[in-house]
């Protein structure tokens, strides 16, 4: 409990504050690629888009309490540079490799380039399996936060 509320409660303000982030940081960015960029499916962009910063939220939220503030911080932009700035990229290759295939920005890099390059929805499997991966990333940001903050072996209040 803190400030005399739940974890329950805690919770929810936490992930209601990172939902808003999310769609503050993607309706921006949104605004200004559209002045760029005309998508053949805005529709499926946008979801793309928002399935893709609400993944990496939620793994933000994860790697706090497992690497602490600091590794936390620098781990989650290591991750998402490595899964789509490399392993995604189709600048870098025509289809993701094996190894790229299970990071979790995979299903929301394959909405995003569908929704802006084809003008017909094809990618309902890479739709569920980015679900899959923000339900999963959910699941465990709830027990870390209803676990509480590891704390270093040797560091911190003694039991």
């Amino acid at each position: 409990m803190q400030a005399g509320f739940g974890p329950g409660v805690l919770l929810a303000a936490r992930l209601g504050v990172i939902a808003v982030a999310v769609l503050v940081v993607t309706g921006a960015s949104l605004a200004v690629t559209a002045t760029v960029f005309d998508a053949r499916q805005w529709g499926v962009y946008i979801g793309g888009n928002l399935l893709l910063a609400a993944t990496y939220a939620l793994l933000g939220v994860c790697l706090g309490p497992i690497f602490g503030p600091v590794g936390g911080f620098l781990i989650a932009f290591l991750v998402p540079f490595l899964d789509s700035g490399i392993g995604q990229s189709p600048m870098l290759r025509s289809a993701p490799t094996a190894w790229a295939q299970v990071l979790p920005g995979y299903g929301a890099d394959r909405e995003l380039l569908d929704g802006g390059l084809t003008a017909r929805f094809d990618e309902t499997g890479s739709l569920l399996l980015g679900l899959a991966w923000l339900l999963a990333l959910g699941v465990l940001a709830a027990w870390l936060f209803r676990r509480g903050p590891a704390t270093p072996a040797g560091i911190g209040p003694r039991g």
